[in-house]
């Protein structure tokens, strides 16, 4: 029976990033993985998302070289094999990547499904159904979620499908359903949208993306409508039903919606059952494992990370945790509140967050202070062509702690974390005023911002 000091559970940006810093810090170190080294994120997650991003905001701008003086040669089109070609081609650099950097480290990969058997003690059943246990010192869990899958929907994998199958099939319908108006669903409708797709969105809820404030959710239509997608929020599919190649999605006191394909994005699920929480003792809320800020659960010598273990479901966060949990798992002392989060939507424009929102905010009880600079204002959004979006600054108003902030324009998951860095070392709006940043730069604009919100505006009338 292998020994370890540091047994990961879960090959994900959490788990791996974990499992290379626990053997950074001298510790021998397993890691078990179930499908695929990298996770949901590297393999049918953000990764292959941004990459099928990225190219359909390639052909959205030659659809629109000759405002730029540029002549494409005829009407572009996609050859959607190549595409997924592609982007299964940067998967694999990923991938690829991080099983180098375990081995380099001399990380013991195995791949099979585990099970907790207390006492330290894993069970690791491979594809074949063989069976080892190793037994570690400590355990991080690191299992991450999966799509929610409710039962009105008929998944087949072909017609009617989650993200899973969206980031692998090499697929592309004329029509496609999305259903879920969040933030995994508006970047799909995005993508579909821009790759000439008819797309419609059907939301259950009464706004895009909720949880955003207003305004911001507002932007994330506004940018789906000119692309051609139908929007309907407020709007619930009681059932739907698959014939040959057609979806048939049946709309609470509407019309039916039919697509050749469907995409339920209607969130995760934290990956947690059938593996051993009981045996071991650990205590969940519902389907998430309870950790503190040290990512210990109730049973000493045991850790979870990530999507399984924490609400913020991002693989950003599932690496800090990683991080923090392998420092406590080698005798270190770390902790995060994870009070400073940024985010983004890849919509186009991008939506870059961090901290509270308005709404959050002003609920408190602090007395807040709120301002949009608009890129219509921003050299470089005009030479780019690219005004639409801002950066909103909330602040408490007497003191000017930034309390969030929230950028709307190209590369605003970008430009967010100059905010995220100045929240998380306590400056104020006035301390960003007084950096000088270069011009010209979409940066700026979080400058721009911090003078309007300090009664000095230069390039706005405030």
């Amino acid at each position: 029976m292998a020994e370890y000091n540091v047994a990961v559970i879960g090959g994900g940006p959490g788990g791996y990033t974990s499992a290379l810093r626990a053997a950074v810090l001298g510790a021998r170190v397993c890691l078990v993985e179930k499908t695929y080294l990298g996770g949901t994120c590297l393999n049918v997650g953000c990764i292959p998302t941004k990459a099928l991003l990225h190219t359909s905001e390639m052909l959205h701008a030659m659809q629109h070289a000759d405002a730029f003086g540029l002549a494409t040669g005829g009407t572009p089109s996609v050859d959607f094999a190549k595409v997924m070609k592609r982007t299964r081609e940067v998967v694999g650099q990923l991938t690829g990547g991080v099983g180098q950097l375990l081995k380099a480290r001399k990380v013991d990969v195995l791949m099979g499904a585990a099970r907790l058997l207390g006492g330290g003690k894993i069970e690791v059943a491979d594809a074949d159904g063989k069976t080892q246990t190793v037994t570690a010192e400590n355990i991080i869990i690191a299992t991450g979620s999966e799509p929610a899958r409710p039962a009105v929907f008929p998944f087949d994998g072909k017609q009617v499908v989650t993200t899973d199958e969206a980031t692998t099939s090499d697929a592309l319908p004329e029509e496609i359903l999305i259903v879920g108006g969040g933030i995994i669903g508006c970047e799909f409708a995005t993508v579909y949208s821009e790759l000439d797709c008819k797309v419609t969105v059907v939301e259950m809820l009464d706004a895009l993306c909720p949880g955003l404030d207003k305004d911001i959710a507002r932007a994330v239509g506004k940018s789906l409508k000119a692309r051609g997608v139908d929007v309907k929020v407020g709007t619930k599919i009681t059932e739907m039903t698959v014939k040959g190649k057609t979806v048939t999605a049946k709309v609470e006191g509407g019309e039916d919606v039919t697509a050749g394909m469907a995409l339920v994005a209607v969130g995760r699920v934290p990956a947690t059952e059938g593996i051993g929480l009981e045996a071991a003792g650990v205590e969940v809320d519902g389907r998430l494992i309870r950790v503190d800020d040290q990512c210990r659960t109730n049973v000493a010598g045991i850790f979870a990370i990530g999507d399984c273990a924490c609400v913020q479901q991002y693989a950003h966060v599932a690496s800090r945790m990683g991080a923090v949990a392998a420092e406590n798992a080698c005798g270190h002392d770390a902790a995060d509140r994870l009070t400073v989060v940024p985010s983004g939507i890849y919509t186009h424009p991008e939506i870059g967050m961090v901290g509270q929102s308005e709404a959050a905010a002003r609920q408190s009880g602090a007395e807040v202070k709120v301002v949009k600079f608009p890129l219509t204002a921003s050299g470089m959004a005009r030479a780019f062509g690219e005004t639409a979006g801002m950066v909103k600054l909330v602040a408490d108003a007497a003191t000017g702690e930034i309390l969030g902030a929230v950028c709307v324009g190209p590369h605003a998951t970008d430009v967010v974390h100059e905010i995220a860095v100045a929240m998380k070392n306590e400056l104020t709006v006035e301390e960003i005023a007084e950096t000088i940043h270069a011009h010209p730069t979409f940066s700026e604009a979080v400058l721009e911002a911090a003078e309007l919100w300090l009664g000095k505006p230069v390039h706005t009338v405030g």
